[in-house]
């Protein structure tokens, strides 16, 4: 709250959530504020592309500061992707590493007629990760 009006907390602590739909170019209502945020918030257009459609369409005089934020806007939905899929790709990963060590151990047990503990240890798999891999193996 800011300044020194007096008013009860049920009056102003209230969220409101508001989904738009931005669909696309080709819907018959794609004008006014949706185009509008659809050009802001589009990853498929070039920061040029999207300068021009704001001067063009929407009578925005492009400063350098507008310049900078738009391609900030651009840089910043490329940048949420990329960690996207390098997150995914590390999930990825540790998950066929894990279900290879998985196999890995269940064959040792299978073929050596080992206990799991043995297996692990001809594997050398920390002790700390031990515990996990128990749990995993009973699932299978």
């Amino acid at each position: 709250m800011v300044g020194e009006e007096k008013e009860k907390k049920e009056n102003y602590d209230l969220m409101t959530a508001v989904i738009i739909c931005l669909g696309d170019s080709e819907n018959e209502h794609y004008s006014g504020i949706i185009k509008l945020l659809d050009v802001l918030l589009s990853d498929e257009q070039d920061p040029q592309k999207k300068k021009h459609i704001l001067e063009e369409d929407f009578s925005v005089k492009m400063t350098r500061d507008l310049e900078r934020e738009v391609s900030l806007m651009c840089n910043l939905s490329k940048g949420i992707e990329d960690r996207g899929m390098e997150k995914g790709l590390e999930q990825g990963l540790e998950q066929g590493m894990e279900h290879g060590l998985l196999s890995s151990i269940r064959n040792l047990m299978e073929t050596m007629s080992w206990s799991s503990g043995q297996a692990m240890d001809a594997l050398k798999i920390p002790r700390e990760n031990r515990e996990r891999y128990e749990q995993l193996l009973k699932q299978l």
